[in-house]
């Protein structure tokens, strides 16, 4: 016979091992019964071994709560149902569900059900619980404090908070996957408890972690490899997982689940040069020592497939002949099966057939590539198309535009409700809402919900806001004298909503106009502007706005005690528009600006000319024409490129007048200035491996003259040098930046470099960068760069000879902050010698504040 503790043992024990996920509480991997019996010394009613499935009814006489916990009796007994007086099965499922409940609040770390006594068919029981401990602050040891924080706000390691097994779990697993990508895969995470002496349910929690040893791979060996060398594997398929070398941009850690990931991609390098049977036979990863790790892997290559005839069915929108194209595969070629997978769907390029379908409206379009015939080496393949209807746009809304109103929104977008569906357009609306500025670009996102059943797709633009005003803090040190920039740019302004009060937040926002305030100084030299554009003044194209307005001046005493001065007024309005062809990414742009000179004994900077009191006046009309698809970030842009060419001229005064600028001085000369000039630029993004991003380009400057009576004018030329801080700064000139070399040093020189002193007439420069992304957080942008560079520039284009550069080459940094814009530095080294010096420029520290190059 069983006595009734036996019984309710069984009933019990049994509720809890059969509930395992909500009811085992595991302490420190250590399973814990749940259930305690402790005999009581005195005679009990006997219950048949036939008990545990016939069980006994008695009646709650009492229920005693014991052990830590704050819970009132009476609390306990509502919450689990119990009341005095009921009648209870022993062993039954009123009592384990009881317990069940109990156990799901992850309030105990034990819960122990006695059997006090029993008295004919009265039973009286005890409630033993023992509460989890609170926690009052988690220390970390081990772990750097930006880690520690984010462990703390990942687990919610706030005060109050129940240490459970589970949550010390969670955060051991957390630390251990968190240096295990740093290569650290024997790392060890010890809990202590330090309970408080006033109350020992409160706890403060230490974490000590030891990460261990870095463990790098020092070598990958392959076996039964002949149609790829060991080194082809290691660099076409082993991308994440290398071996130790000098190579600093290839880290040779071991993380084991891109190990897993680049193994599958070695069999796909197999597969993509025809071995359609290749697989890995083995591998084996061998601790050498505890720094050091070995990986032998044996691969079965099997023998090349060829591809045999290709043939389309179920195609009636495209021709054969256009998907044939689009395919580009060719009867005899290696049967290239990762390859011919991504060219049917999935190309990065978005140059597949099912990409073509999609732009199409063919949302729901299927393709299946079935081998058809394989005879000996040659595999014929059948593409079957499955097209079905075209789709269209549902709904289309978008949420996260707190600031910004809904039609800056809506009219960026190529996804308009009714219009068929469209990948490609999906694709360049993101560009697009990226652009505005005002929402984090890594975090916009395409919902698209399809509805197979009505051929329709709902479309949510997913979007986070981000400040696109900016304090611009920008200086730099060139020509003598440090010049510093203060600025304010709204970049979502809002006209209409100026005389609003409850619109000042803390200016009125929303609508997408930018509003800048500038001030620049140093000694001798002030310079305050304002400008304003409305990005979209109507019609279905975005047709730009933009005007400004400035005032400079400047006062120097030269060498010889003479003072001077030099003050510019200017304005400019423009309008810029987005065209159709040659396709939609180019931009026309017109701009009429004026600029007035008032200068009294200037001493320009080329040549021995000085100028008495006199005004120069720049009346000019430039068109440009853009094309931008650099992108998805415009701060980080990884792939598309930028183009610009432009072309600025004046009223050809001397040749509309029959005055003899021959015998004029040089201020009646120049009152009208009188010029043309064609600028062109070209820079190109690729993302190369990984993140890394290839940045090349270049760009051309020229500065001409109508007349060669009245020569190339003193204003408006090419400064070369330094980081571009400077640019624009006292005569109209245009420093453009090259790194490795003072501000202007390179200001215009013939090819032997024969003492000038002026801007040059002519430029051009060419750069490659590669850029490395450290952070693409929403609060901040970092990434470093290293980058060559060479230009130069002539005073005359009879001197120009394109590939005579100054070159230099060098590394740097960059941050972006939306309230700050471009921070960074750049350390270069420039080659050669400046036109002030015989001696190679050396080494030079650039410090870039508000702008990028």
């Amino acid at each position: 016979m069983r006595n009734l503790y036996a019984a309710l043992f069984l009933t019990l024990s049994g509720l809890i091992f059969a509930q395992e996920d909500s009811l085992t509480v595991v302490r420190d991997s250590v399973v814990m019964d749940s259930v305690q019996l402790l005999p009581e010394p005195q005679a009990l009613p006997d219950i048949s071994e036939a008990g545990y499935v016939n069980p006994q009814t008695y009646m709650l006489a009492d229920l005693e709560i014991s052990g830590e916990t704050r819970f009132t009796k009476n609390q306990i007994m509502r919450f689990v149902g119990l009341r005095m007086g009921e009648t209870l099965e022993i062993p039954g499922t009123k009592i384990n569900n009881a317990l069940k409940k109990l156990w799901k609040q992850n309030l105990f770390s034990d819960v122990d059900l006695y059997v006090v006594k029993t008295e004919g068919d009265k039973i009286y029981l005890r409630l033993h619980l023992v509460g989890l401990p609170e926690l009052v602050e988690p220390t970390f040891t081990g772990v750097k404090k930006g880690k520690r924080e984010d462990f703390i706000k990942e687990h919610n390691l706030n005060p109050g908070i129940k240490i459970t097994s589970n949550l010390k779990n969670q955060v051991r697993n957390s630390i251990r996957n968190h240096f295990l990508e740093k290569g650290y895969p024997d790392t060890k995470v010890e809990f202590i408890e330090k309970r408080q002496e006033d109350d020992p349910s409160k706890v403060n929690l230490v974490i000590n972690v030891d990460r261990g040893e870095r463990v790098k791979i020092q070598r990958i060996d392959f076996e039964g490899n002949e149609e790829l060398r060991d080194g082809q594997l290691r660099r076409k398929a082993m991308k994440n997982t290398n071996k130790k070398s000098i190579n600093v941009f290839k880290t040779s850690k071991f993380i084991p689940h891109k190990y897993e990931e680049d193994l599958k991609k070695l069999v796909e390098e197999y597969k993509s040069i025809g071995f359609r049977d290749a697989k890995i036979v083995s591998d084996t990863v061998i601790r050498v020592n505890p720094k050091n790790i070995a990986i032998n892997i044996q691969v079965e290559e099997g023998r090349p497939y060829y591809l045999g005839e290709v043939s389309f069915t179920g195609n009636s929108v495209f021709s054969t002949e256009i998907l044939e194209r689009i395919f580009s595969y060719q009867e005899g070629d290696r049967y290239d099966a990762v390859g011919i997978q991504k060219k049917i769907s999935g190309s990065e390029k978005d140059d597949d057939i099912q990409t073509l379908y999609m732009d199409r409206g063919y949302l729901f379009a299927q393709m299946f590539p079935i081998e058809k015939n394989v005879k000996n080496d040659t595999i014929d393949l059948e593409i079957k198309i499955m097209e079905g209807e075209p789709a269209s746009y549902n709904r289309v809304t978008f949420s996260g535009n707190d600031v910004t109103y809904d039609h800056v929104i809506a009219r960026e977008l190529r996804t308009k409700p009714g219009d068929l569906f469209s990948k490609t357009e999906i694709k360049r609306t993101l560009y697009e809402l990226a652009a505005l500025g005002y929402f984090e670009p890594t975090q916009i996102n395409p919902d698209i919900q399809p509805d197979p059943e009505t051929n329709s797709v709902d479309l949510n633009w997913e979007l986070v806001h981000k400040s696109s005003s900016q304090v611009e803090l920008q200086g730099g040190y060139g020509a003598g004298t440090f010049l510093g920039t203060l600025g304010l740019t709204f970049g979502n302004f809002s006209v209409r909503n100026l005389f609003k009060k409850d619109a000042w937040k803390p200016v009125p926002m929303g609508d997408g106009q930018s509003l800048s305030l500038r001030a620049q100084a140093g000694r001798g030299y002030q310079n305050f502007s304002f400008s304003f554009t409305e990005p979209w003044i109507g019609g279905k194209r975005p047709t730009a706005l933009s005007t400004s307005v400035y005032y400079s001046r400047y006062s120097y005493r030269d060498y010889y005690g003479v003072d001077s001065r030099l003050n510019i007024l200017g304005a400019t309005i423009g309008l810029s528009k987005l065209l159709t062809w040659p396709d939609d990414w180019f931009r026309l742009s017109h701009a009429l600006s004026y600029q007035r000179y008032d200068f009294d004994n200037f001493a320009m900077t080329f040549g021995e000319n000085r100028y008495e009191e006199g005004v120069s006046n720049n009346i000019n009309y430039t068109i440009g024409l853009t094309r931008n698809s650099a992108g998805p970030d415009p701060i980080f842009p990884q792939n598309g490129s930028e183009m610009s060419v432009s072309l600025s001229v004046t009223p050809p005064y001397s040749l509309l007048n029959d005055k003899d600028y021959s015998t004029m001085s040089d201020v009646e000369k120049f009152k009208w200035l009188e010029y043309y000039k064609v600028k062109a630029r070209a820079y190109w993004y690729k993302e190369l491996a990984g993140k890394l991003v290839l940045k090349i380009g270049g760009e051309f400057g020229y500065l001409g003259t109508y007349n060669s009576k009245v020569g190339t004018i003193p204003f408006e030329r090419f400064y070369l040098g330094g980081t571009g801080l400077m640019g624009n700064r006292f005569d109209g000139r245009e420093i453009i930046p090259l790194r490795g070399y003072d501000d202007s040093t390179q200001s215009g020189g013939t090819s032997q470099d024969i003492t000038p002193t002026g801007g040059g007439s002519v430029y051009d420069k060419f750069t490659l960068e590669l850029r490395y992304p450290i952070t693409m957080g929403q609060q901040a942008k970092i990434f470093a760069l290293g980058f060559l560079e060479a230009g130069n520039t002539w005073l005359d284009t009879k001197d120009f000879k394109p590939f005579e550069l100054k070159r230099s080459a060098g590394v740097g940094v960059r941050i972006f902050m939306s309230a700050f814009g471009m921070l960074g530095f750049d350390f270069g080294y420039g080659f050669d010698n400046t036109i002030y010096s015989n001696e190679p420029s050396g080494w030079q520290t650039h410090f870039i504040i508000g702008q990028q190059f």
